[in-house]
């Protein structure tokens, strides 16, 4: 299919795509339940200005170009391990969070990503290895978990990345090793509880800036 516009629509099912093929696919100004994409091929998808975006999965698909813009409210974002994404924008989404809302990320195959001013409680970055490129600015989660994420050779860079909470974030690093310089000098501070497992934090710098 060319093309794919759903605009101002109440999507209270689930929508599934399988083993689909879509030049440009946009959702926007919708109230949405739960869309899920697997095994598909997409040129552009553009995920924008909904009033509550609700759940978004995409599983071992391959995007160019990514944009999730301005969701003042979702549930759940996940983008797997298995994806394989040229270009990711994830900008100014869950200002309006109040309840449980999750964002988990896998970067392991992308390109560049940016993600700037997003809330959630529950924020888990798995396998970011050499070479990527990710930049997350003015996030505010509860829970940070880093798992399996090695920053040397990478350009990735985490800035006013605080809790939502006083006295409540919690930061977990799991089966990581990643070079102090990724962060801010305050960043540990912020949190309540910091905890590693099989983990470090490196005095190695990542390439870039």
């Amino acid at each position: 299919m060319p093309k794919l516009i759903v605009s101002e629509t109440d999507i209270s099912s689930r929508w599934s795509f399988e083993n689909c093929h879509f030049d440009e696919l946009i959702i926007e100004s919708s109230t949405v339940a739960n869309i899920e994409f697997e095994n598909c091929v997409i040129g552009d998808l553009m995920y924008k200005f909904n009033r509550n975006a609700g759940a978004l999965k995409i599983h071992s698909c391959k995007v160019n170009h990514l944009e999730y813009l301005s969701n003042s409210k979702f549930d759940v974002l996940h983008i797997g391990c298995n994806n394989l994404l040229d270009k990711v924008n994830i900008l100014n989404n869950g200002a309006e969070n109040t309840g449980e809302s999750e964002f988990y990320l896998c970067p392991e195959k992308f390109n560049a990503i940016r993600i700037e001013k997003l809330t959630a409680s529950k924020l888990e970055i798995g396998t970011f290895g050499e070479y990527s490129n990710l930049f997350l600015n003015e996030i505010r989660t509860d829970h940070l978990l880093l798992r399996n994420c090695y920053s040397k050779n990478a350009n990735v860079i985490f800035k006013k990345v605080r809790p939502k909470s006083e006295n409540r974030g919690v930061l977990q690093f799991m089966d990581s090793t990643i070079g102090a310089s990724v962060f801010e000098n305050d960043f540990f501070k912020s949190y309540f509880s910091v905890e590693y497992k099989n983990s470090s934090i490196d005095n190695f710098a990542p390439t870039g800036t």
